[in-house]
């Protein structure tokens, strides 16, 4: 079983539990699969600063990024590390012990003996750049040369306070590969060393917190366990690890409580691991949490608190499967989560309420969500001022229409659709009828807006406005066969006026116009890329471009296709118009819905 530990600078260079040699420093092998050494000015600066910032600061530790290694036998038996990952930082460390003149470790290269001898020898007599490894190497140890000599100008000190530093405060995290641990030319181990050389380096991934953890874990939990229960045990949580992880990558379980896109998500646990640990946000925190919490002299003691971490973990899934299996609190806690507050803390918080009775819980997160709309009065909701109000009002508006239907395409709000949307490019409030706006002059776009309005009023002869709510008065506008004739003609024309195209323009407009201003009544939740192909677009364009949207499997909140498909209208005779009428019932509608959690209504 792997094996992972936080190491001391000093342990990978001297330690005790390596097994006797001639000389006790510990060797690491550079296998012929790695490329040389290529740390320049920025990285060789990077290295050095930090532990200089470390070294003036108050903080107790620092940890650098891992160093994955296989143990391996030298040609007389003696141990060594092939070095999976981490080369570019043993090197660098190496250079800068060689300068300091103090105790380092070895490093060889396979395959490549007279890099091996040129890092050995390394010093300002030898610099050399006849090779790639000779030139990088060369510049490394100039770079230290120069850092140092200014730091020392002012300070005898400096050297052995950095170097105390470096050894005794700086650890890294080692992670020991014992199941790969064999015969260096068995080509299936070498092949599986190669893979997981690639996967770090040629593709530029890190080991995960969630990796790291995974191997805490199993290598402590074995402890006074005989080897068949050990194997039980570690078998256990493996199979346990992998529910939860194939359970949390369904995407809509996923996006439920986060709104971090799944595919830049390489380990969905971790984000449990992220809740129970103390997170800071720095890279690898989660881990050392976990290693902190779980390292004791005692290695009884440290395989309960390893059990009692991963029955935590398990805890902590049971309660967010909980609530995305209940409709309450799916939804109430959806919106909580993509309306408002997603970090961790929130996220925790409300994982510590639940642990209450499940009818003070309902009620705690009903609340949360009034909360959330506690500062919103909608009946001065306006376009111009309240677009984050608004976008809230129409987000619970839809979750609640959807959390009310008995069956259809969705029985639950989508959150994983709304947050995919939420991630290309975002949401944006639409107006419902058509508004007076700047002219158009592009000439593509004009044709494009002559084309779509074509089809959308060709069939049309006349609407009908209705003169105020509830009457039966109302007044015929007709959509003339000559106003149809001359879009036609403007897109058989070569060029297009300009001048004459707005006219037009704004006498359509006038024409679908409902004389409503920027108020909540004549607003919709619709994407930003589905909003930019109905600018300026006219109401049964707009209505048209939302049927083929919905017919596409493109998402469109419940609320928003409802406006289009005219559900809010009390007759079919308009369906291409939006009226006084039908913003008094979708008006309406939304108080309905939300009156329970307006506490401004």
């Amino acid at each position: 079983m792997n094996i992972i530990n936080l190491l001391t600078v000093g342990k990978i260079i001297l330690n005790e539990n390596t097994p006797s040699r001639t000389t006790k420093f510990e060797h690491y092998l550079i296998p012929y699969y790695q490329r040389g050494y290529r740390w320049d000015e920025e990285h060789v600066h990077a290295l050095l600063n930090d532990v200089h910032a470390f070294m003036l600061s108050d903080e107790k530790k620092y940890c650098l990024q891992p160093i994955v290694v296989v143990p391996r036998a030298d040609e007389e038996g003696n141990n060594i590390w092939e070095v999976i990952d981490g080369q570019q930082r043993l090197i660098t460390m190496n250079i800068i012990f060689n300068y300091l003149n103090r105790p380092r470790y070895s490093i060889i290269f396979e395959k490549r003996a007279k890099s091996t001898t040129f890092l050995k020898e390394l010093s300002s007599e030898t610099y050399e750049h006849d090779n790639p490894d000779f030139h990088f190497m060369s510049q490394a140890f100039l770079l230290v040369k120069n850092w140092f000599e200014q730091k020392t100008q002012n300070d005898v000190g400096y050297i052995d306070e950095f170097n105390s530093t470096l050894t005794k405060k700086v650890e890294v995290i080692w992670y020991q590969i014992e199941e790969l641990k064999g015969i260096a030319n068995n080509e299936i181990i070498e092949g599986k060393k190669i893979d997981i050389f690639n996967r770090l380096n040629i593709g530029k991934i890190p080991l995960t917190d969630s990796e790291l953890i995974r191997a805490l874990l199993l290598s402590k939990v074995k402890h006074g366990l005989t080897e068949r229960e050990a194997v039980l045990r570690q078998a256990e949580i493996s199979n346990e690890w992998h529910r939860m992880e194939m359970e949390m990558r369904d995407e809509k379980f996923w996006y439920f409580i986060n709104n971090k896109a799944l595919e830049e998500t390489s380990s969905c646990i971790e984000f449990i691991f992220n809740l129970i640990a103390q997170n800071n946000n720095k890279r690898y925190s989660t881990y050392l949490w976990f290693e902190k919490e779980i390292k004791s002299d005692n290695p009884e003691q440290e395989r309960l608190t390893a059990m009692n971490l991963w029955n935590q973990t398990k805890d902590y899934f049971s309660k967010l499967k909980h609530w995305y299996t209940d409709s309450h609190l799916y939804h109430h806690i959806g919106f909580i989560l993509a309306s408002g507050d997603n970090s961790i803390a929130n996220i925790k918080k409300i994982i510590e309420n639940s642990r209450t009775a499940k009818s003070v819980f309902n009620k705690w997160v009903f609340d949360e969500v009034k909360k959330e709309l506690s500062h919103i009065n909608i009946n001065s909701l306006t376009y111009e001022k309240s677009k984050p109000e608004l976008k809230k009002i129409f987000l619970l508006h839809s979750i609640l229409l959807t959390a009310s239907l008995k069956s259809g395409r969705y029985i639950k709000f989508p959150f994983d659709l709304f947050k995919k949307v939420e991630n290309d490019g975002g949401w944006t409030i639409e107006h419902i009828h058509a508004q007076q706006s700047k002219e158009m002059k592009d000439e593509k776009a004009i044709r494009r807006w002559l084309q779509e309005t074509y089809k959308a009023v060709e069939e049309i002869s006349s609407i009908e406005k209705y003169s105020n709510v509830g009457a039966e008065k109302h007044e015929n506008i007709e959509v003339s066969e000559e106003l149809k004739a001359g879009i036609q003609q403007m897109l058989s024309s070569a060029k297009i006026d300009v001048n004459k195209f707005n006219l037009l323009k704004t006498e359509l407009v006038q024409i679908f116009d409902s004389e409503s201003v920027h108020l909540l009544d004549n607003l919709a939740l619709l994407s930003k890329r589905g909003n930019s192909s109905l600018s300026n677009a006219i109401f049964p364009v707009k209505r048209q471009k939302i049927i083929e949207m919905e017919k596409e499997g493109i998402f469109v909140p419940l609320a928003t296709k409802n406006i289009f498909l005219k559900y809010y209208s009390s007759s079919d005779l308009q369906p291409y118009f939006w009226s006084k009428g039908d913003k008094t019932n979708y008006f309406e509608d939304i108080t309905k819905n939300l009156q329970p959690y307006l506490t401004q209504y």
